[in-house]
């Protein structure tokens, strides 16, 4: 039998009573904006900034006294952030949420960064890609930077700030570098005050970046290490020691070395020489190119190191002669290069090395050196000759005669010849070093 409907009765569920809000905002927290709350035996703060609950502990125990001050905190802090002066890492340093509303400020306030919250490392990397897509620097130098970086600067100043970097702190990485090796050798001073050279440019470029201004100078009161002695690494041939070292090589060799004798090219300019650099009719040579490195240290055809070691040189007959004897193996080769293998291909500056210029030595029984020595040996003659400054870094590819003063100054004895490179020309000539026949 069914009831009749209109007699069902409907029961109201029961409904939990909503949390008034003065339950909550009673006390110390009537009228205000934001809590002081106790929680687990602490005073805490609650309130809302940019978006974001904060809830920070005071680091207090729980009392009247202590929650009133806090108290008194809170509307302060209420009161700045409606004037748009608080910032929270410097009421809050503590807090684990601190680099959260750094971030929030920067972006709310368009704030710059200060040197207290930028880490060296998170610079370093922006800075390379900054200069590496200026396209104002070479990709060898672009290496030398990112060596620098990788191998000291980072290592060591990575996880500072700007600010923590001062003279103490660099006389520290000092002694730090030191103390490494690379290669199983010491870093050189040359190569620490390079170190310096690059941060140095990198905390300039901070400093404009983020608004630093000149009051930001973290090498006040620094001094770089004193140079090398430039006179330490110049170990130039003797007219002797080149007959000898030259009639140990085969045929083939006997001009290339020739001619970086008596000419004093970088060994990347003379590898990248082709026969169309030869101005034969008016006896110049234009040295427009080099074999060089890319920024991950691959060989690469390039430009000359910079813009004054794109030159063209007016030949003397010693250099002449040299490049003549080479002409013959190159036309004979056919070889795009005007210098080139046996077979007829580009050299390699580390073969050439290691099977032609060491196994020369050991034959000839002459002192182990670089082949950089051969430009030396250019510029000390040259220098003894008593030929023009001027044209003797012209030929070097320097942009005036200050590195040749102070690199080969000890090997002047008079100054300047009559004709430009004659003195040199007449002793090399008469010496016929390394020549066939």
């Amino acid at each position: 039998m069914v009831k009749d409907k209109s007699q069902a009765k409907v029961i109201p569920l029961p409904v939990k009573p909503k949390r008034s809000r003065e339950s909550r905002k009673s006390g110390l927290n009537v009228n205000k904006e934001g809590s002081v709350r106790r929680i687990n035996g602490k005073v805490y703060v609650d309130f809302i900034y940019l978006g974001e609950r904060v809830r920070e502990c005071s680091g207090l125990v729980w009392n009247d006294k202590n929650a009133r001050a806090t108290r008194d905190q809170l509307d302060r802090i209420i009161v700045a952030i409606k004037t748009g002066t608080f910032r929270f890492s410097e009421v809050f340093p503590n807090s684990k949420h601190r680099e959260l509303f750094d971030q929030k400020e920067r972006e709310a306030y368009r704030l710059a960064e200060t040197p207290e919250q930028v880490l060296c490392k998170s610079y370093f990397d922006s800075w390379y890609e900054l200069v590496k897509s200026s396209g104002r620097i070479t990709g060898r130098t672009l290496l030398g930077y990112r060596r620098y970086m990788e191998l000291y600067l980072t290592p060591f100043f990575g996880e500072k700030a700007f600010a923590d970097l001062n003279a103490v702190v660099f006389e520290k990485f000092v002694c730090w570098a030191k103390g490494k090796q690379y290669r199983k050798k010491t870093i050189s001073n040359s190569t620490v005050n390079k170190c310096f050279t690059v941060l140095q440019m990198i905390c300039k470029s901070a400093a404009i970046r983020y608004g630093w201004g000149t009051s930001y100078n973290p090498f006040f009161g620094f001094k770089k290490l004193p140079g090398d002695d430039p006179y330490e690494n110049i170990l130039p041939f003797s007219i002797e020691e080149q007959r000898t070292l030259i009639e140990h090589m085969l045929d083939h060799w006997k001009p290339y070395f020739r001619f970086a004798f008596c000419a004093g090219l970088r060994a990347g300019e003379q590898i990248a020489l082709k026969p169309g650099d030869i101005d034969w009719a008016r006896g110049l040579l234009n040295i427009k190119r080099a074999l060089t490195l890319d920024e991950n240290g691959k060989k690469v055809l390039g430009k000359t190191k910079n813009r004054y070691s794109r030159r063209t040189i007016r030949l003397i007959p010693i250099m002449l002669d040299a490049l003549m004897e080479q002409k013959v193996i190159n036309e004979r080769l056919g070889c795009e290069y005007f210098f080139c293998t046996p077979g007829g291909t580009q050299l390699n500056l580390n073969n050439l090395r290691k099977r032609v210029w060491i196994p020369a030595l050991e034959s000839a029984k002459l002192n182990s050196r670089e082949m950089k020595q051969t430009r030396h040996t250019f510029a000390t003659i040259a220098l003894s000759c008593g030929e023009n400054p001027l044209w003797i870094a012209k030929v070097l590819g320097h942009r005036n005669t200050e590195m040749i003063i102070k690199v080969y100054g000890k090997y002047i004895e008079k100054a300047g010849g009559k004709e430009d490179g004659c003195s040199m020309n007449r002793l090399l000539q008469n010496a016929e070093i390394g020549k066939n026949g």
